[in-house]
This record gives structure tokens, C-alpha cells and sequence, in this order.
């Protein structure tokens, strides 16, 4: 079985950093990539590999992706609510290029899992707030939202 070498983008917020301690408790640490656009680590506690990365530069992230042999990808950047309503078309950008950047190396045979989790922000006021299902209305109200759902 192939050893799983595990990239993690976004890896310095608040999912980003409790994901990258348990994947390296599982995996180890010299498996798992830490990347943010951070420049600097900021993560306390915490040891192993890490990678300034702006997942919307494609070759840094190939050369990452390259020199880590990289099987994995979980994708965890993005542009939060707040900061999405005052640059709508950055946060659209940061989420839909980053996608489409990552779904690129899967095409082309590099990465064989990607994790793209999605967001609460797809719900909207119309959505069922208990038990809600599985399938059921989305209508985000935020630009965050609407790219998440996109």
C-alpha cells in the first residue's frame, strides 16, 4: 500500500490547525504539509514540515506538490464572511481558483484525494435548522456563501 504524503492549505486556521495535529498523530509528522499564506508559522505547539503557500499561485503549489510527492490534498483556504462582503470578487477568486487549481492536478495524475469541505454559509434563513437533511435548500446570503455552494 502507498504511503500517503498529505498537503494541507489553510493549515494555520482555526479547521486548518486542529486537522494538520490529527493527521500527523496519524500519519506522522514527516507526512503531513502544513501550508498557509502565512509566511512565517504561527502554529504553537506544533512541529513538522511547513510551506508559505497562496494556493493561488499554481506553480508554487506544483513545486510543493513535487518536492513533498504529494497524494493528498485537503483544501481549507478561504476568504471568511466578513472580509468576502467587502471584496466579493477576491473571495469568489480565492475559492473557485483554488478549487480549480487543486481539481487540475487530480486531471492530470499528480493527487489522488482531495477534501474540499464546504460551509454552514451555504445554508440560508430558508434552510431547516433542526435536522436538517442531508439534500435541502441552499440559499446562501453572503458572497462566501454563494462561492462555497458554486
Amino acid at each position: 500500500m502507498k504511503r500517503e504524503n498529505i498537503l494541507i492549505i489553510g493549515a494555520l486556521g482555526q479547521i486548518g490547525s486542529e486537522l494538520t495535529t490529527e493527521l500527523r498523530n496519524i500519519f506522522g509528522e514527516s507526512r503531513v504539509v502544513a501550508s498557509d499564506i502565512v509566511e512565517k508559522r504561527t502554529m504553537k505547539n506544533q512541529e513538522g514540515i511547513y510551506e508559505h503557500l497562496n494556493v493561488l499561485d499554481r506553480e508554487r503549489l506544483k513545486i510543493i506538490a513535487g518536492k513533498y510527492q504529494i497524494s493528498q490534498i485537503y483544501l481549507l483556504a478561504a476568504i471568511l464572511s466578513a472580509r468576502a462582503e467587502d471584496n466579493p470578487h477576491f473571495a469568489w477568486r480565492l475559492n473557485m481558483e483554488s478549487l480549480l487549481n487543486v481539481l487540475e492536478f487530480a486531471r492530470e495524475g499528480r493527487i489522488q484525494k482531495i477534501f474540499w469541505p464546504s460551509s454552514i454559509a451555504i445554508f440560508g434563513p430558508t434552510t431547516p435548522k433542526k435536522a436538517t437533511p442531508q439534500n435541502t435548500v441552499t440559499d446562501p446570503m453572503t458572497a462566501y456563501g454563494i462561492s462555497k455552494l458554486a
